[in-house]
């Protein structure tokens, strides 16, 4: 699944939940009768329901406008901040991939950058998990490629890992009432009243919802990665981050806080009833606000020049 099918795939369920949010408020206050709609059906051809019209969609309010770009996790220079939309589990690999890059691949012996992780170590100098994991890739000549074959040495390209972020999306949602067929004797209030009054009190008192998300798109290369770099380091953190990418494979559930809806004036909310050709009555804005589709990147870094001075400091041995 790639990142916009990802981002179709939630906003789907999104809705999907927040149409039963409406209807689950509308059952315990004993509506059970009255049915939830997520578009105007014909008219007559039901009886008394709520319809929750997505009328409006754009970018989030907090979105700042900024050129797109990824951040990178890894570094001295990684972004430590919160990401909206991210799992942590990914800064806690970046910073694990960086520990180990620093404290267990190869030092640059010589030049101004003498102490320094070497940029592209051979591979038999690595420690054994990561020279396995490296020996397990292919040469492909590519920029995905992990390895430089020279001869019959390999040198490893040290990794990347990034956050590639998401669309901020913003959905203004119109709730409306469509009346039944009602008897001259009907003293009850309307179901406009009575099914308005109910939707406006559960933005105040519930209006948290849960939306299931299928398991978000990331090259499952990192997995063998990240064991190989548990291996070398020792550290139950990384033991911990593997769990939380396991329980990735299966559907997750994001919360999100139903929002009041934009505050139409007089002219606007006549001119969208006119749209929509229906009676002025009772009607609730609110909308549903979130980060979504951000994805991991996992890719080879730069591809550093290799010189033949680099394999005569090979250790005996390997």
């Amino acid at each position: 699944m790639n990142q916009f099918a990802y981002i179709s795939q939630v906003m789907s369920n999104v809705h999907e939940s927040v149409e039963g949010w409406a209807r689950d408020l509308l059952r315990t206050a004993g509506l059970e009768t009255t049915e939830v709609y997520g578009q105007f059906p014909p008219e007559g051809s039901v009886a008394s329901h709520v319809v929750l019209f997505p009328y409006r969609m754009g970018g989030a309010d907090s979105q700042i406008a900024t050129p797109y770009k990824e951040l990178s996790l890894m570094g001295l220079r990684a972004h430590k901040g919160g990401v909206p939309g991210m799992p942590t589990v990914w800064s806690k690999l970046g910073t694990l991939f960086t520990e180990c890059i620093m404290e267990k691949y190869p030092k640059m012996t010589k030049g101004p950058h003498a102490g320094k992780p070497h940029p592209s170590p051979p591979v038999a100098r690595l420690p054994q998990p990561l020279a396995d994991w490296y020996s397990a890739q292919v040469d492909t000549g590519t920029g995905s490629s992990w390895v430089t074959r020279l001869g019959e040495d390999d040198y490893a390209r040290l990794p990347s890992l990034t956050w590639v972020p998401g669309a901020s999306i913003k959905v203004n949602y119109l709730a409306v009432v469509g009346e039944g067929a009602r008897g001259t004797a009907d003293r009850d209030a309307p179901v406009a009243v009575q099914a308005m009054s109910v939707l406006t009190a559960g933005m105040q008192l519930q209006r948290g919802i849960e939306v299931r998300i299928p398991p978000p798109p990331f090259d499952r290369n990192i997995v063998g990665f990240a064991k190989a770099i548990g291996e070398v380091l020792g550290d139950d953190r990384v033991d911990e981050a593997l769990v939380e990418l396991e329980d990735m494979d299966e559907d997750l559930y994001m919360p999100i806080t139903l929002l009041p809806g934009n505050s139409l004036s007089n002219s606007d909310f006549t001119g969208l009833m006119q749209a929509l050709q229906r009676p002025l009555q009772p009607t609730l804005h609110m909308a549903v606000s979130l980060s979504v589709g951000g994805t991991p990147s996992f890719t080879p870094g730069v591809n550093a020049d290799i010189r033949s001075d680099q394999k005569a400091r090979r250790p005996q041995g390997r």
